[in-house]
């Protein structure tokens, strides 16, 4: 049955809706489906390949009759290896459209699956988590950003934001999905779950390679503007390639210290003597993600991304200190998670959006390809780093060392922002942002 309401009617209602909340981002009418169809599939995908594996490891482990550190140092790998393919299935992205190059990988992803729950032995179960891990950018946020970038080229930083804010209920979904699962049918039966749930994304992906590409949509404008699209500016070679390193050097180091300490969140937080309530205060991590996520769509959604990305790093550095400082340990707990989770959670947006509006949509699929194998290469090794650190010397002295990540990331974001902005690229981080004229 017909709605009854057309195209036209629909964006007058989101613009009147602007004008009466001139706070509220506005939602194109067709970017809806696909924002939200590509959350689902990232919650599925981060869900089903990350969150779930913690969940199932102990059973695994069990049957296998190997450790579970050990099968996390197979995930270590696969991330690894995975930062090598990366620029490859970049490329991809490019070439063939991010669409198909996602339908292939979620098919390819529901097959693995088949056969990891049917895996005779360790040997088996190992090759194929490590090709699951290679074959994960084909699925995930990068993969999802390059569609974006290629679908909505207009729009894609309110997207990004978008997209993430719907992701960031993965492990909220998945980690009591996962646990009541391998409880009920067996980490094999779980692992056909997940792969029938691929399937499902693969069909979303397909539908989305017939999705129109809409730059930007014919609203009437005679009293409203639009807000900044941050178009990217003209570099000469020797800016962008001196951007673009300082930029996967930021992204590097901060998504290490993020890394080692999310991984090791609960072990870090119980070193305060907390108790169970460590429990308590890693549960806030999630909340704050979502919350500051949309705090990018609305407070600062006008806002350079660069800036956000400097924010989130300056976040991470933050909740960092607070752990060395003396003082209630309650507090300071809760504290940390909450900013720790606020700089992850625009890491996330920012490691697409900031591309984008440095340098364009144009070729962003191998641009992603290459950060992500920077950050995958780099980062792999972080948490094994900081546990090793720990136990050779002290929580503390493994905490300071992802401290230094952690400023040495910020301090590359802050060069990158102060060079580009001496060559006119992006406002300084003092500017005030510009906004929407509504009437």
């Amino acid at each position: 049955m017909s709605s009854g309401w057309s195209a036209s009617t629909l964006s007058i209602l989101c613009r009147q809706s602007q004008i009466g909340f001139p706070n509220m981002p506005l939602i194109r009418p067709r970017q809806v489906p696909l924002v939200a169809a590509l959350g689902a599939t990232q919650i599925i995908g981060y869900g089903s390949i990350y969150y779930a594996f913690p969940i199932l490891a102990p059973a695994v482990a069990q049957e296998f009759q190997v450790s579970e550190p050990f099968l996390f140092g197979l995930l270590s790998a696969g991330l690894l290896l995975g930062g090598f393919a990366a620029p490859t299935l970049g490329r991809l992205l490019d070439r063939i459209g991010a669409g198909r190059v996602m339908t292939m990988g979620s098919f390819a992803m529901a097959v693995l699956l088949i056969l990891l729950a049917w895996a005779p032995n360790i040997h088996a179960f190992g090759a194929l988590t490590i090709l699951i891990e290679i074959l994960s950018f084909a699925v995930l946020y990068d993969a999802a950003f390059a569609m974006l970038a290629q679908k909505r080229p207009g729009e894609t930083r309110k997207a990004i934001t978008r997209l993430t804010l719907i992701a960031g209920f993965a492990s909220t979904i998945f980690w009591p999905l996962s646990g009541m699962l391998v409880m009920e049918i067996g980490w094999r039966e779980t692992q056909l779950v997940f792969a029938a749930s691929h399937l499902l994304c693969a069909a979303l992906h397909f539908k989305m390679t017939t999705t129109p590409v809409m730059d930007t949509l014919a609203l009437p404008t005679d009293n409203a503007a639009p807000g900044p699209a941050w178009v990217p500016a003209v570099m000469t070679e020797a800016v962008a390639l001196r951007a673009f390193l300082l930029l996967a050097l930021g992204f590097a180091l901060t998504g290490m210290a993020i890394s080692a300490v999310t991984v090791h969140l609960v072990e870090i937080l119980r070193s305060l003597h907390l108790g169970e309530a460590a429990y308590l205060a890693a549960m806030v991590l999630g909340p704050a993600q979502v919350a500051v996520r949309l705090m990018d769509a609305t407070v600062w959604r006008d806002r350079h991304p660069l800036f956000i990305a400097i924010l989130s790093a300056a976040a991470i550095v933050t909740a960092i200190i607070l752990l060395l400082l003396p003082g209630p340990a309650s507090l300071i707990a809760f504290a940390f998670a909450a900013i720790m989770g606020a700089g992850a959670g625009l890491s996330s947006i920012v490691r697409g959006a900031v591309p984008v509006a440095l340098f364009g949509a144009s070729g962003l699929g191998q641009r992603l390809g290459r950060l992500a194998a920077i950050r995958s290469i780099m980062g792999a090794s972080s948490p094994f780093l900081f546990a090793w650190a720990a136990a050779a010397y002290s929580m503390s002295w493994a905490v300071g060392a992802a401290l230094a990540l952690a400023v040495a990331g910020l301090a590359a974001m802050v060069v990158l922002q102060q060079n580009l902005q001496r060559n006119g690229i992006v406002p300084p981080l003092r500017s005030k942002p510009r906004v929407r004229i509504t009437a």
